[in-house]
């Protein structure tokens, strides 16, 4: 099975833990939903799910109270919620792990007000949709199971921008590109056309 191949899969797999929670339809009671990151663009490599909401006024507790009751179901094994509002993230941030056949999922869900500025995944997406073609896929994918070979840590946003903006297509060239270019998150890449 190629990369492409197992990203879709993998994709598959969390659109179906994705329904099988009713995570979108909760979150959706709540504000506007966006799946964001590497489902939203099927470049899945290590297991997880990416979620932001937006509303006027944010309410943690109306989400925790519904998130909570996943807590019975028996492929969920951790519930986490943290406040970053006073913090560059300026958000409320949600953690589920998910375990079915001995995959750990990670699906990490961040609550934001309408008003919040700043560096958003939901701003990513029309563009990466647009601009994925099956060549730079590739790339990306495998700069991905690359660092994870060499136990290195990058935001996947610094891959899409160093393959998507810059050209970078090996592994060797984006490690040359991190040391050129900033890597710490928060971080608002407005992407050229």
């Amino acid at each position: 099975m190629n990369r492409l191949m197992r990203a879709a899969q993998k994709n598959e797999q969390a659109h179906a833990i994705l329904e099988e929670l009713q995570l979108l339809e909760k979150w959706r009671l709540i504000g506007d939903c966006y799946v964001v990151g590497a489902t939203a663009y099927n470049l899945i490599v290590t297991p997880d799910i990416d979620i932001e909401t937006f509303c006027d006024n944010p309410e943690p507790s109306k989400i925790m109270s519904m998130l909570a009751s996943l807590v019975c179901h028996p492929n969920v094994v951790e519930l986490k919620y943290h406040d970053f509002t006073q913090h560059d993230f300026q958000g409320h941030y949600f953690k589920l792990i998910y375990v079915k056949k001995e995959i750990e999922w990670t699906i990490d869900m961040w609550l934001f007000s309408n008003d919040r500025k700043g560096a958003l995944s939901r701003d990513l997406v029309p563009y990466m949709t647009t601009y994925l073609t099956a060549q730079n896929r590739e790339v990306i994918l495998t700069i991905k199971e690359a660092l994870i070979l060499r136990q290195l840590d990058f935001s996947s946003v610094f891959i899409y921008q160093a393959v998507m903006e810059f050209g970078v297509q090996t592994i060797a060239e984006f490690l040359k590109w991190t040391e050129t270019h900033p890597t710490t998150v928060p971080f608002h890449w407005q992407p050229i056309a």
